[in-house]
């Protein structure tokens, strides 16, 4: 009995992996009804390049928002993989900012999904710049750094930090019940020659 579940095993493996790499990718949605439709960059004001304002001092308190990931153990990874595969039919609802999808900077956070608003948009991109929309309690201001640093990059450019903005929208209930407050940011880059 325990060889039958042993050859099984794999076969189950197999038959989640599939199903979650192809039918329950992330719906790629539009702007229309987001939180960061018809925004620009000089939408929430002046940017600063200096102080990264969060409305939750909690949130600038614990860094947590913008400190980086640890690197995933294997056995973490693996871990991961089972967890992802089992949620594979909630991934079917998740939605992920069209623009981000169309120029393939997905990879570039560690989850740019969400199952009302993705947590991170491009709300705007030319040759010599883009401009991110993030929530930033989901996505730190280093990962939208990064996504900039690899779009620039693609044309053998260097990234130049711009400043960010933030906004703070009321307060929502969160799991607990208890008050959560986001802090909505816009982060400008320009894309310059290198040196």
């Amino acid at each position: 009995m325990r060889n039958a579940a042993w050859l099984l095993a794999p076969a189950v493996a197999a038959t989640l992996a599939a199903c979650s790499s192809t039918a329950f990718t992330p719906q790629p949605v539009s702007p229309a009804g987001m939180p960061y439709a018809s925004l620009d960059e000089g939408s929430y004001g002046s940017r600063s390049t200096s102080r990264f304002r969060f409305c939750d001092p909690q949130d600038s308190s614990s860094g947590a928002a913008n400190a980086s990931a640890a690197p995933p153990t294997r056995l973490g990874a693996a871990a991961q993989a089972v967890t992802s595969a089992a949620a594979a039919p909630v991934q079917g609802l998740m939605k992920v900012d069209v623009r981000l999808h169309g120029l393939d900077l997905t990879g570039e956070f560690r989850d740019p999904v969400g199952s009302n608003v993705p947590p991170v948009a491009v709300l705007s991109h030319t040759k010599d710049s883009i401009v991110f929309w993030h929530s930033a309690r989901a996505v730190g201001l280093q990962e939208v750094s990064k996504a900039a640093q690899a779009y620039c990059g693609r044309s053998r450019q260097s990234m130049l930090y711009r400043g960010s903005s933030t906004r703070c929208p009321s307060a929502e209930r969160g799991l607990t019940g208890a008050a959560v407050v986001n802090t909505y940011a816009i982060s400008a880059y320009a894309c310059t020659a290198r040196p």
